[in-house]
């Protein structure tokens, strides 16, 4: 990915050249002079220039950005999750029943199933309307701190332990989902370690939390150490039993969705992505922290943070990303499948999320080719800071909104449009990249740019090669 949204070698030079005339000029005159300068060889015109602001831009500290993030997803999961459903008969594990499995048998919709602290070497499915919760007597509630998160988990999470290692590699997950069970099915509270070692690039393999065709909530979760996906969602397809070849992969043949809420989780060292979205899938997925996932070890190009691909449409809002190598968050096409593909674009939205420290191998937010001008991905009023790479890339056919991100120290340019199209592009701050702020390269294009500040880069403010913006080439 890195190499897709990094610009070329000419543009490379060029932009070389700039911060030599750039620091050239700062020996000669003032600042608004040596704007000017940088201007002209960034090439885009002075109509477009104009309505760009000259602001000096101050990100928040990243502590800062932490607390709007994990309020924006605390309002977002307001009305998604229902805390006075389960009214219903207690189960107590071990004390009614010595398995977790075993408790959720008994369960019907509404009841609750409480886990004492413990570790259970089960893998579990859940069925529709039934909570599973950690127990939180004994200061259960207490929130506590994680390794090396920004976040804490009750007390609870971490005592009651749900673990694979006991387990042998199969399509099963940690916590798998009977396919149609929506929001009222709830887990909350429990670490979910040690699913066996798989490959998450080979069709059928499993997730840690294996969501496939249902609409869960998993809140309080710490995913920790599993070999493969933290978190993954698909829908269900009507021949999903059918060989790979024959499939029909089309919204049409979606048999049951996949809409349910992933909130408040840490996951963490996962062989896979933190948390993924594939085959139309459409959860919110609201304050989570993803942290330390790679898959370097299965001689891929490293995973992301998040992903999403397939036709998926996740809202993701509020979430803490970061030191994952492969980068923060991605949205892309995927490759085709089945006789009949996918024929609806992926298109997140992601909103008010916290990314740093993603490593160099892709952008911190990313898009490859995702999105159409009737469902373009949006990029909305994210924090990025000090990326190994681009900052926010757009590429190869991508179609985009983005607005309100603020950009810090990225190593490449703050904001990259090649060879995609950005139909918003306002109100934007870059600042502190190691080039320019905002690089247009071939055949990009950008509808509307209103509002973009970049201050304290290196090279132009912005730089347009072999593209259009608002109808103006350069």
């Amino acid at each position: 990915m890195n190499r897709i949204l990094r610009v070329t070698m000419a543009t490379i030079a060029l932009i070389a050249f700039s911060v030599m005339i750039g620091q050239a000029e700062d020996r000669k005159g003032p600042s608004w002079h040596r704007r000017q300068v940088r201007d002209k060889i960034g090439g885009v015109p002075e109509e477009i220039l104009k309505l760009q602001s000259l602001e000096k831009v101050q990100p928040p500290s990243i502590d800062a950005a932490v607390v709007t993030a994990l309020k924006a997803a605390d309002e977002a999961a307001r009305g998604l999750i229902d805390m006075n459903f389960h009214k219903g008969k207690r189960i107590t594990v071990p004390d009614d029943f010595k398995t977790i499995q075993s408790g959720i048998d008994a369960a019907k919709a509404g009841d609750i199933v409480i886990v004492k602290p413990g570790t259970y070497f089960e893998l579990i499915e859940m069925k529709d309307g039934v909570k599973l919760v950690s127990d939180s007597t004994k200061g259960g509630d207490e929130l506590v701190a994680v390794e090396d998160a920004r976040m804490k988990l009750p007390r609870r999470t971490m005592r009651t332990i749900i673990d694979g290692s006991k387990s042998n590699t199969s399509h099963h997950g940690m916590i798998d989902f009977n396919p149609g069970v929506g929001r009222k099915t709830i887990v909350d509270g429990f670490t979910i370690q040690n699913l066996p070692m798989q490959d998450h690039h080979i069709p059928g393999h499993a997730h840690a939390v294996n969501v496939r065709g249902a609409s869960p909530v998993i809140m309080n979760c710490y995913v920790l150490k599993n070999g493969s996906t933290g978190i993954g969602t698909h829908v269900v397809f009507s021949d999903q039993k059918s060989r790979m070849s024959g499939r029909d992969f089309r919204w049409e043949n979606v048999r049951h969705r996949a809409e349910g809420v992933t909130y408040r989780n840490i996951i963490r060292e996962s062989v896979g992505l933190g948390i993924g979205c594939n085959h139309f899938s459409a959860p919110h997925i609201l304050g989570n922290e993803v942290l330390l996932n790679t898959d370097v070890e299965l001689g891929h190009e490293p995973s992301p943070g998040m992903g999403a691909k397939h036709g998926a449409a996740p809202t993701i809002v509020g979430n803490i990303v970061h030191d994952n190598p492969g980068g923060g968050i991605l949205s892309k096409v995927g490759d085709p499948q089945g006789a009949h593909n996918i024929n609806r674009p992926t298109h997140p939205i992601v909103m008010k999320n916290v990314v740093y420290k993603n490593g160099n191998a892709a952008a911190a937010i990313s898009c490859n080719g995702a999105g159409s001008r009737e469902m373009p991905v949006r990029f909305i009023h994210n924090f990025i800071y000090d990326a190994g790479s681009v900052g926010i890339g757009l590429s190869n056919g991508a179609v985009c909104i983005v607005e309100e991100n603020i950009v810090s120290g990225t190593a490449d340019p703050g904001i990259v449009v090649k060879a995609a199209t950005a139909l918003k592009l306002n109100r934007n701050k870059v600042t502190g990249t190691m080039a320019p702020g905002f690089v247009f390269v071939d055949g990009a294009t950008v509808v509307e740019m209103i509002g973009n500040a970049a201050d304290g880069n290196q090279g132009p403010r912005f730089m347009l090669r072999g593209s259009t913006i608002a109808g103006h080439e350069g």
